[in-house]
């Protein structure tokens, strides 16, 4: 019976948080979405025979879709600020800058993938663009990350900056 005290304590707030969508990050997850719902859309309207019978293609589709699901998921977890209100023990800085870092470098591969097998095909060659795109906007995230993890600036994330040596000045 003592269990159900315990377990009722614990409450959670979930709150939307508009100030996310207009902040950097923000924005870059919202670019990330739209270049790669756009990427992805493309490749996957080419029709089964690029997708079945070309593993490059194959290939490229995982990253895109599977990126673009994962994104998706971190950007609902930031718009409704379940990163501070769940969560708000992990690291979100170093997990931001990981998870940028790990398909900045996969839709690099992907897009170098898509630019050799093109062969001319115009769907090809629109997908291929935007795959550089979205590499290029999650590349630059990376460095805003990277700037946001090691006390740069602060985006509004929950994680508190490492200070520094003007930590101590008022």
């Amino acid at each position: 019976m003592s269990d159900t005290a315990a377990t009722s304590a614990v409450t959670a707030s979930v709150a939307f948080n508009l100030n996310y969508i207009t902040s950097v990050p923000g924005l870059l997850k919202i670019g990330e979405l739209v270049l790669g719902l756009i990427c992805w859309a493309i490749f996957a309207s080419t029709g089964t025979f690029f997708l079945n019978n070309a593993p490059p293609y194959q290939f490229v589709m995982f990253v895109a879709v599977t990126s673009w699901l994962l994104t998706l998921a971190l950007f609902i977890i930031y718009l409704f600020g379940l990163h501070a209100s769940m969560c708000s023990g992990a690291p979100w800085n170093i997990i931001e800058f990981g998870f940028n870092a790990f398909w900045g470098l996969f839709y690099f591969i992907a897009a170098c993938v898509a630019a050799a097998y093109t062969g001319g095909e115009s769907l090809l060659v629109a997908g291929t663009v935007f795959a550089w795109f979205t590499a290029i906007v999650y590349i630059v995230h990376i460095a805003f990350s990277f700037k946001e993890w090691r006390g740069g600036f602060n985006f509004g994330s929950s994680a508190p900056s490492s200070g520094g040596a003007d930590a101590g000045k008022a």
